[in-house]
């Protein structure tokens, strides 16, 4: 994955919370109220915050980045500790090749509200969102 750049790996619109998506970027963190865009067709989101495994979290093995500054948890529930250790080695794995989940809004509300899972999204950064 190249500097600059997000790619949609999974997308689910869930009403009244907003669009999780997971990512997979090279990036130091995702900052709140990042843009990303599809440079194609002028689409684009914003980052609203962070969503964490809650899983990794109570274990202490959570990617976590000093710039994304606000965040919520998602936790599941498992019914055997062999599902529990399965789940959290998928996590693992995930984080290990740069994947990590975000609520994101589309920008426009105008536009299409999820984006396409395979695209490639440019990360629009401004002076004070340095990532």
């Amino acid at each position: 994955m190249k500097k600059g750049f997000v790619k949609i790996l999974e997308c689910f619109n869930i009403p009244e919370f907003g669009l999780i998506t997971e990512l997979q970027h090279n990036e130091n963190g995702i900052p709140p109220n990042t843009e990303i865009l599809k440079s194609e067709t002028e689409e684009s989101w914003v980052v609203k915050r962070r969503v964490l495994s809650g899983i990794l979290l109570v274990e202490g093995l959570e990617t976590k980045f000093d710039c994304e500054t606000e965040s919520e948890h998602i936790s599941n529930r498992y019914k055997t500790a062999d599902e529990l250790k399965v789940a959290i080695e998928k996590e693992l794995e995930k984080r290990k090749n740069k994947i990590y989940w975000y609520l994101l809004k589309p920008k426009n509300k105008k536009q299409k509200v999820k984006p396409e899972i395979g695209t490639e999204l440019k990360i629009k950064t401004t002076p004070q969102h340095r990532i």
